[in-house]
Parts: structure tokens; sequence; C-alpha cells
């Protein structure tokens, strides 16, 4: 009887461990290469060389519109979309109807993927087509 009580608190304590030994391990590599940089800079001071430029921006802190994939997106939402109709019919054929509604859950989270797919390939046209304007103007 007492192991019955044990499973859910192993399962908030394991996924809060989990979150935290990520965020861990997240800082510990970024200040390793922060420690990386100020002994490369402090070495280029020794050595009077000039000193390399500068990053004030983590990796991670790109520009958001570089680092995302319209294609990826649209992978994304096409497959949530599939999953969550065929969780969908798949629970409502089983009998669980009531249930089946919770299918519609990653349907929906497809369609928004879908619909911010559309919006990627719209931006990354226009800015091609910008790009292609600005080349053939002449300065």
């Amino acid at each position: 009887m007492n192991g019955v009580f044990l499973i859910p608190i192993v399962a908030i304590v394991m996924g809060i461990g989990i979150g935290m030994l990520g965020m861990w391990t997240d800082h510990k590599r970024k200040s390793q290469m922060l420690e990386q940089q100020h002994r490369e800079r402090m070495a280029a001071i020794e050595k009077g060389v000039d000193l390399p430029p500068r990053s004030d921006e983590p990796d991670s802190a790109r520009n958001i519109s570089e680092s995302v994939n319209p294609a990826r997106v649209l992978r994304t939402g096409v497959f949530l979309l599939a999953f969550g109709i065929v969780l969908y019919f798949a629970l409502d054929t089983v009998g669980a109807s009531q249930a089946a509604v919770f299918g519609l859950i990653p349907a929906t989270l497809g369609l928004a993927n879908l619909a911010y797919a559309a919006v990627l390939f719209d931006k990354e046209r226009k800015a091609e087509a910008q790009k292609e304007r600005n080349r053939l103007l002449p300065p």
C-alpha cells in the first residue's frame, strides 16, 4: 500500500530534478564559455595582440528569425495535426467518446503551427523580394 503513494512522489521529484539538472548544465556550459573567453582576452592583453571582438549576446540569444526554420515548423504542424486527428478517431472507435475530445488538443496545436509556418514563409518571401529589389537598384 505504501508503494502506491510513493510512485507520484518519485515522479514529481524526478521531473523537477531533471528540469533542475538541465538548468544547471546550461549554466555550467555558459559559465565555462565565459571563462574561456576571459582567458583568451587576458592572454591577448599579455601578448599585446589586438583583442578579439567581444560577443555580448550568447549563442542561444540570437535573433529568433534566424533560428526558426519554416520547414521544420511546417513539418511539426502536419505531424501534430495528423496525430490529433488519428488520436481523436482512435479513442472514439475504442469507445472512449468523451476522452476523444482530448485528441483535438494536438490537432489544434498542429493548426497553430501550420498558421505560424505560413507567416514565416510569407516573411521569408518578402525578405527575399526586398533583397532582390535592393540588388537591382543602383546605389
